[in-house]
């Protein structure tokens, strides 16, 4: 193959390129050009109408004010009214001179001319727009535009009334040459107006002579064609305004293309020469700057390809007098060493934790595999530990205390010394630390974290829980190590077990809990009746009639059988299922409590909320609307919280619990006395009800200590007009106390176990009986 020089490939680029330009910026023009003016006209056929329909508006609205004077004049009327030809013949020529109206008649109620101011409508003749006459008749007045003669009118026809019509008046305006031409100089465009007529000779008026009218009549359909500059063809754009289809009149704007286009195809031209000649100075200029490009060119390639493979440490000197391929060198000379230098960036940011300075989770995995691979006698611990509760800091101190926590964190992780230590950021508040069996226990490490953290004056203790996985024996690559770790650190947060190895059976009860999530999603997600609704009743205990009930939620797996909620409820919290839980356990008691409701039955039900319900603010507007559209009063839903997940949250929780008060639902306070609030909380929480935790009324009858706590709780509640609910109630010694203290309502396996909605009424029924029953004994 024949190798050309660089230079004739410049020229040949150079030259080319140009042409292609000039051709581009030519078309570019051109179709500039004819879209600005296809715009420019088809905004001044806009413009044009709407001055001619404002023109015609404001001659009819005179015509209109000039008929209504005319037809309201008493002497006018009676004299339509005797047909006095002389004093109507007056008065439409003196009323005609002063509105300057070019058609004025009097019209019998047949139909009959009988007094004119024109010659063309005689008397005793019949007027030639009867379809008006009847229009006018009906509907009290009728405008529009005739032809009489060869003459086109905007008219108006009022009926002339004394009281009743005895004649019709006809008032109008020319449309002539003259009105054409005023059009013309507002407008800049030409006027036409046409009437055709089947059974005569119709009208044409118009600024165009005649061959230019047949031209433009005819290129009102399809105006726009490509036109090339100083074509002598005429070329014109043509817009229809109906005026009167029963009388086929219309007037017609028009606007020459060819003079639109005249001030641009001299444009054009100069634009083409203006081309050329850049063209061919551009051409010039290439040809000598090829010359002397060649060579560092070629220096600049070979950098390139340097710099492409990694070789970012090699300077390169052109001794040119060309001043910009100095500065270029230089630039590339630069770019080398910041391309070096931010690819060492990148590649420490891809591989650390911005805030702590620790490894992350991936380069971390990278490094244990390839240490794995070379120390595969070594036995090694991984241990994933994660600092509880660690939102409790944020929010007590702030974020920059907890940023410099972690950093604290991060700082001990790497004072540890051993053969083999490595320590990483996973994510949030956990970490990674790897090291020698032999060299560090889990103790050792819980010690080493348990001392204070002194941040910006400030000691913060923070309490730590610890997952292990050893090397070999319960792993043997990276990922699967930290994935066990951390199942064993999941043993030890829910289990408050501070550290927590790995075992085989910890991991299959971690994978049954996901196999139970993912059935719990898919239950939710079906609606298959594997969640159902239990209703426990809660007793008054001065009436013993049951009228309040808790509803509590149960799940019965197809294949496991009953799940308990103490298992599940956590897993859809964890898991973030929580809001839709508690979405389809409110919606199925409202549509239950409605189901009563036709069957005559009214009760309160109480519906249990966690914590992170309490964080929606658009809860309260879904459990509105679902009472609306189900026809539910408020009073008949009731609402319980823990008082320890109360706790978490207590500003925001509160705010969103008056927002509950306000639309007057009633709020519990669910296992009193479990939590931490104080009686000052107490005082500002908007709830009107207290339970008593069941561990404290299970064995209220022998436990002194019990039944203290249990009667200053009622007490308590009494004193702040809150009532109290003793749940846990299962023996009758504990109810008489209990009723004995002046507790509210009684809650248990007494009166009665959570029962499925359809043994409610039955239940109700029976207990009601009983107690009847026993009233009587």
């Amino acid at each position: 193959m024949h190798h050309k020089p660089l230079q004739q490939h410049i020229l040949r680029l150079i030259t080319g390129t140009l042409l292609v330009l000039a051709l581009a910026i030519m078309l570019a023009v051109w179709l500039s050009t004819y879209a600005h003016v296809q715009d420019q006209v088809q905004r001044d056929l806009n413009v044009g109408r709407e001055v001619l329909q404002q023109l015609l508006n404001t001659r009819e609205q005179q015509l209109l004010n000039s008929a209504e004077v005319l037809t309201a004049d008493f002497g006018f009327k009676q004299a339509v009214a005797t047909m006095d030809s002389a004093t109507m013949e007056s008065a439409l020529q003196n009323h005609g001179a002063r509105i300057k109206a070019d058609l004025m008649a009097i019209v019998s109620l047949q139909g009959l001319i009988v007094a004119s101011t024109t010659d063309t409508q005689q008397e005793n003749s019949r007027f030639a727009h009867q379809d008006m006459l009847t229009s006018a008749l009906e509907q009290g007045g009728m405008t529009g535009f005739i032809q009489v003669a060869q003459e086109l009118y905007q008219v108006i026809v009022l009926p002339v009334r004394a009281p009743i019509p005895v004649g019709l008046a006809v008032i109008g305006f020319r449309l002539n040459a003259d009105l054409a031409q005023e059009l013309k100089k507002v407008t800049t465009l030409d006027v036409s107006f046409v009437a055709e007529r089947k059974d005569s000779d119709g009208v044409q008026i118009s600024t165009l002579v005649a061959d230019q009218l047949t031209l433009a009549l005819a290129q009102q359909q399809d105006t726009w064609h490509w036109r090339l500059p100083f074509t002598r063809k005429a070329h014109y754009v043509t817009q229809a305004m109906p005026l009167s289809e029963s009388q086929r009149i219309t007037v017609y704007l028009t606007t020459s293309i060819d003079d639109a286009f005249a001030n641009f195809d001299v444009l054009q031209l100069e634009i083409a020469f203006i081309t050329l000649v850049a063209a061919l100075l551009a051409l010039v200029g290439g040809i000598l700057f090829a010359r002397k490009l060649t060579r560092p060119m070629q220096m600049l390639a070979t950098m390139a390809d340097d710099i492409a493979n990694g070789h970012y440490r090699r300077d390169v000197q052109v001794t040119r007098n060309i001043i910009e391929v100095g500065q270029l060198m230089a630039a590339f000379n630069r770019m080398q060493e910041d391309i070096s230098e931010r690819e060492a960036r990148i590649i420490y940011q891809a591989h650390h934790d911005p805030l702590t300075g620790l490894i992350n989770r991936q380069h971390a995995i990278t490094l244990l595999d390839d240490a794995l691979r070379l120390q595969r006698t070594m036995a090694l611990r991984v241990i994933v530990l994660n600092v509880l509760d660690f939102r409790t800091v944020n929010d007590t101190f702030g974020h920059l205390v907890g940023d410099a926590c972690l950093r604290k964190i991060s700082e001990r992780l790497q004072s540890l010394e051993g053969e083999f230590l490595l320590a990483a950021r996973l994510v949030g508040d956990e970490f990674l630390l790897v090291a020698s069996a032999a060299d560090l226990s889990p103790e050792q490490l819980q010690a080493h974290l348990q001392h204070t953290f002194a941040v910006q004056e400030v000691e913060v203790t923070l309490p730590f829980a610890f997952g292990v996985a050893s090397y070999p024996g319960d792993a043997n690559n990276a990922s699967a190590l930290i994935q066990k770790a951390s199942i064993a650190l999941d043993v030890a947060r829910r289990e408050k077990l501070g550290i927590a190895f790995y075992e085989r059976k910890v991991e299959e009860l971690h994978l049954k809990r996901l196999t139970l999530l993912a059935d719990l999603k898919q239950a939710l997600h079906a609606n298959d009746g594997q969640l159902r609704m239990y209703y426990q009743p809660k007793v008054c205990a001065r009436t013993l009639s049951a009228q309040r009930f808790e509803a509590l939620i149960r799940w019965i797996h197809p294949e496991h059988g009953f799940v308990p909620p103490d298992m599940f409820i956590p897993l859809a919290e964890q898991a973030g299922l929580i809001n839709g839980l508690t979405d389809w356990i409110v919606e199925t008691v409202i549509l239950q409590i409605a189901q009563w409701q036709h069957q005559h039955f009214s009760a309160q039900v109480a519906v249990n909320l966690s914590a992170q319900d309490l964080s929606r603010h658009h809860l309260l507007d879904h459990i509105n609307d679902l009472l609306l559209r189900h026809r539910v009063d408020n009073a008949a839903v009731s609402f319980e919280i823990t008082e320890s997940e109360l706790m978490r949250e207590p500003k925001q929780a509160i705010a969103l619990l008056n927002r509950f008060r306000d639309q007057g639902f009633k709020l519990a306070i669910d296992d009193f006395g479990t939590g931490y609030s104080s009686l000052s909380q107490l005082k500002n929480m908007p709830v009107t009800e207290l339970k008593i935790d069941r561990s404290f009324v299970m064995q209220l009858d022998q436990a002194q200590d019990d039944q203290i706590i249990v009667r200053s709780t009622i007490d308590l509640a009494h004193s702040f007009d809150l009532e109290i609910v003793a749940e846990g109630v299962e023996n009758p010694a504990a109810l008489a106390l209990l009723q004995k203290w002046g507790v509210d309502w009684i809650q248990g396996y007494y009166f009665s176990r959570p029962l499925p909605a359809n043994d409610v009424l039955p239940w109700v029924h029976n207990f009601t009986q009983q107690q009847r029953e026993l009233a009587q004994k």
